[in-house]
């Protein structure tokens, strides 16, 4: 999938000149917007500040749609030239009209770019094999601190689904966000806000309305760990065009979007007999529901690659289940329409749920295509159970789906992988279509289990096997790391892993196991020799029963904007055994660990028994988000379990 980008050129390969561009009066709109004062709250340090964003979007009675766009960017510190390139893309399905760029310089000097200063290249998408968008964009002389960057550009395109966004706050400030839309006689419009309350339009002209919104702050996320994705913070206005009625509600919206997708999608999804022939090679329609689905899906996982090729229709139309069944691969729109087709042959129904990567983008109560990625929804027959299946949405009229992603081939059918959880999602079902709210799974469905024995000798020098357990979605990162590395790769990042652990050891023999088989847990088994691990005071050997692994978050600010976001739920246990010197007794040991703050638990404890240690620790996160007013309690538990992790077992020399 493809959301519209607003990209950095200094992240993009630059190519040839453009045949857009040319010499023109340095416009007055430019001039006045410099003169604009930048608001700086206090304890913030922006970078750059937008001192004008202007849209204008004049629908034509045609369904299209013509953009110009106006922006101002002040440059303050040297990293903010990364916010002040002047970028507009464009493809197959849209015409870019005009481009137009200036600059003024900290010294005041005005610089108006021409033709042969426009530059010319193609985004670049990861999995994106080939797609038809371009962009331009230009170096504009005097973008230093102090100095000016201004662009408009004038764009025709397709108004996808009557459906349109305007994202009035970015990660710096800005001054002034103007918007502006003029419709044909007759149309109508209504909109919906996010992360921000509803203003009145001004009518500026004859079904032509105004927006304007002064002194945006920026969302700085730089410093701010655990947060959520911009997108979820941003605000936003999304209005919906239509040549008859449009509705008002949100239910009724996502129906309407739901529908122009649908009829967009389904016509893809018709798979001819080869389709089928297969697909009932690998299962038939007279077996058990969740063999049908697994051998399906493990087939998209395993058989077809994901390779995107977009051209046209802003990446959302699928390319024919038939063409991805044969050239094995696609997107992850491609996937689900052929996982669609090769269902339907063994008698189960599915259709396709639009999502986003960043947990909170899109917005319940906000309609719109702001999504990236398109994943499954299957329908569980009636009154079947099966505790394999966890991923399940269950509607008000009492029909279930389990909710499948084909693209991530590293997260077994009946779950789902933890950046989707708890996000929503648009179910396309024709006029059912509507939000879901994707299941969060608990604790208990993706546990790491680390377990090691150890021997330390009175030199302070631990040696030990360490086994390493994981089993759920979270799982997926780490077999496409072991899937796709070397050996030697392999070690380095144990290597460096251990670097945080040990100030000096060695790796001996080292082992993975499970890695494709989802349904079991992935294992990892090393050995490793710690020189200087005990710490020598006397006769007194310091030892820090937790060897290897940290769960912790530093947590440093006290004040908290923004609210927190794990990565996902899970249960994460630590057992080691550690034998300890002969000539040796435990002298004291660390107090037991015992929180529980609703949102997560903690517990730790250290025992001593026939010269073993034994350290054993238990740490669950149950939600997914807190709210800001709820950090202190985080920074509570994060303090408790960084004073855990580094606490020591004193050992006493024996007479």
């Amino acid at each position: 999938m493809r959301r519209a980008p607003v990209l950095l050129a200094a992240l993009l390969a630059l190519t040839s000149a453009s045949a857009f561009g040319s010499s023109r009066k340095f416009p007055d709109w430019v001039t006045q917007a410099a003169a604009a004062k930048v608001h700086v709250p206090a304890g913030s340090d922006p970078k750059a500040a937008v001192l004008l964003e202007n849209e204008l979007d004049t629908i034509n009675p045609d369904g299209t749609i013509t953009e110009r766009y106006r922006k101002v960017v002040k440059i303050l510190e040297p990293e903010g030239r990364d916010y002040a390139h002047p970028v507009v893309t464009f493809n197959s399905e849209s015409k870019l009209i005009s481009f137009h760029v200036w600059g003024i310089g900290p010294d005041g000097h005005h610089y108006t770019l021409k033709k042969d200063q426009i530059i010319e290249g193609g985004a670049d998408e990861w999995g994106i094999l080939y797609n038809d968008v371009l962009y331009d964009t230009a170096d504009v002389p005097g973008a230093d601190p102090g100095g000016i960057v201004a662009y408009e550009f004038v764009e025709k395109s397709t108004l996808y689904a009557g459906v349109d966004d305007w994202i009035f706050q970015h990660e710096i400030p800005t001054v002034k966000s103007v918007f502006e839309v003029d419709l044909p006689p007759g149309w109508q419009h209504t909109e919906l806000w996010h992360n921000h309350k509803n203003v009145v339009p001004m009518q500026v002209g004859p079904n032509q309305f105004r927006w304007e919104l002064d002194n945006i702050p920026g969302i700085d996320l730089d410093s701010v760990p655990m947060a959520p994705a911009e997108g979820a913070l941003d605000g936003r206005m999304t209005v919906y065009f239509a040549s008859t009625p449009v509705p008002t509600s949100a239910p009724q919206l996502w129906s309407r979007i739901g529908v122009w997708y649908t009829r967009l999608a389904s016509p893809q999804s018709e798979g001819p007999a080869d389709i089928a022939s297969a697909s009932r090679s690998l299962t038939t329609a007279n077996t058990d529901f969740i063999t049908r689905i697994r051998a399906v899906a493990t087939f998209m996982q395993q058989q077809i690659r994901y390779v995107g090729i977009e051209i046209g229709i802003g990446g959302y139309i699928p390319h024919p289940a038939e063409e991805v069944f044969r050239n094995r691969y696609g997107d992850c729109k491609d996937k689900v329409t052929l996982m669609i087709a090769m269902l339907d042959a063994v008698g189960v129904r599915a259709t396709w749920v639009l999502v986003d990567t960043d947990r909170g983008v899109i917005d319940p109560n906000v309609p719109s295509l702001d999504g990236d990625h398109m994943i499954a929804a299957i329908v569980i027959p009636p009154g079947y159970q099966n505790p394999a299946l966890k991923a399940v949405v269950t509607m008000k009229d009492g029909k279930r789906y389990l909710i499948f992603d084909p693209t991530n081939e590293y997260v077994p059918i009946g779950l789902l992988p933890n950046y989707l959880q708890g996000s929503t999602g648009l179910l396309m079902d024709g006029a059912e279509s509507q939000a879901i709210s994707l299941p969060i799974l608990t604790p208990a469905t993706d546990t790491v289990d680390r377990t090691a024995d150890f021997t330390l000798n009175a030199n302070g020098i631990l040696t030990g096997t360490v086994t390493v357990k994981r089993l759920g979605a979270s799982s997926w990162n780490q077999r496409y790391f072991y899937a796709l590395n070397s050996a030697d790769d392999q070690r380095k990042a144990l290597d460096n892993g251990l670097s945080s652990d040990f100030s000096s050891f060695t790796v001996g023999s080292a082992s993975v196991h499970n890695v494709q088989a989802l349904d079991k847990p992935l294992v990892q088994q090393y050995q490793v020799a710690a020189n200087d691990y005990a710490k020598h005071a006397g006769a007194l050997l310091l030892v820090r029963p937790r060897v290897i692994g940290s769960d912790s978050v530093n947590l440093q600010t006290s004040g908290r904007k923004y609210p927190v976001e794990f990565d996902g739920t899970g249960d994460w246990r630590d057992t080691f055994k550690m034998k300890i010197p002969a000539g040796y007794k435990v002298d004291d040991l660390p107090d037991p660990v015992n929180m529980n703050l609703g949102f997560a638990s903690y517990h730790s404890d250290v025992k001593a028994q026939g010269g073993v240690l034994k350290y054993s620790r238990e740490y669950m996160v149950k939600k997914l988000e807190l709210k800001a007013a709820d950090y202190g309690e985080l920074r509570k538990l994060e303090a408790q379990i960084n004073a855990d992790e580094n606490s020591n077992v004193v050992l006493k020399k024996l007479p």
